[in-house]
């Protein structure tokens, strides 16, 4: 089973997959306090319904670069 490790922005409540986040995600004004990596699937769903956290658009598959 693949375990993807999660990278949690805090600050703007986004879920973002470590492989792909870059630049276009917008964390890099997030301070180093509020951001987090876990690889726990339960936790992830935990902060998605009852926090209110959204997954990243920009990282949920590779990006391309031009």
């Amino acid at each position: 089973m693949l375990h993807i490790t999660y990278f949690v922005d805090h600050k703007n409540k986004k879920i973002h997959d470590q492989r792909f986040a870059g630049d276009k995600c917008g964390f890099l004004d997030t301070p180093i306090e509020e951001r987090e990596f876990t690889a726990v699937e339960e936790y992830i769903k935990e902060l998605e319904l009852k926090e209110g956290f959204a997954f990243c658009s920009y990282c949920q598959t590779p990006q391309l670069i031009m």
